[in-house]
């Protein structure tokens, strides 16, 4: 006997909820950590280098703001951040070197028609401390993905290849996010020495001593 259609959906349901659960499983075993979970140890970060229109820097500041960490636009805003005359030393600046993202050709038939395409994504960074000298030397994270082609399916094949470019994004961040929260607070200048006070001077008037008898004989 066929099965109702009510019960056929609640068993889909169930099956993708389980499969959703045992995957959330498998990332909390493996290290995945949810974004915003990561603790770091500056409290406000520079993102310099990247194009003003990079989707990459985009998401790796929203991400960033959901850490706790204040995203500024210069060293003089993480000042004012800071109530501090000079640049606090929970501040970093992290610099992109290179943001490049391309497809390209992979696989074609005989005749020339494209068959496959590769995804890439590559990312060089550096971190500076506030004091400019260098946190995190020059580094590369780079991904690739390769994905079908055909000429009848242009359309859905863009999608396909903008929805994989998103997906390596956000891993991209992930990445930079864990390599941030990696650095320790005794990586990051110590705070400068309160100055001593100045003694204090004894402002009290001499009292003016009078002459003896005797010493005056």
């Amino acid at each position: 006997m066929a099965a109702h259609p009510t019960s056929v959906s609640r068993r889909t349901w169930l099956a993708r909820w389980m499969s959703l659960g045992l995957g959330g499983v498998a990332l909390a075993g493996c290290g995945f950590r949810m974004r915003g979970q990561y603790g770091m140890a500056f409290q406000t970060i520079q993102l310099t280098g990247f194009a003003r229109t990079s989707p990459l820097a985009t998401e790796l500041a929203r991400a960033l703001e959901n850490t706790g960490v204040r995203v500024v636009g210069s060293t003089l805003e993480a000042a004012q951040a800071a109530s501090s005359a000079s640049v606090p030393v929970g501040h970093i600046v992290f610099e992109a070197l290179g943001d490049t993202r391309d497809m390209v050709v992979s696989s074609t038939t005989r005749y020339g028609q494209v068959r496959g395409m590769t995804a890439r994504i590559k990312l060089r960074f550096q971190v500076r401390r506030s004091d400019g000298s260098i946190l995190v030397p020059a580094s590369d994270i780079a991904m690739a993905n390769d994905l079908t082609y055909t000429e009848q399916d242009a359309l859905a094949k863009q999608d396909e290849s903008e929805a994989l470019q998103k997906a390596m994004q956000t891993d991209i961040v992930n990445q930079v996010l864990r390599r941030l929260a990696a650095i320790e607070p005794a990586q990051l200048p110590s705070p400068p020495e309160p100055m001593a006070a100045p003694p204090e001077v004894d402002r009290r008037v001499p009292t003016p001593v009078t002459p003896s008898r005797d010493s005056a004989r």
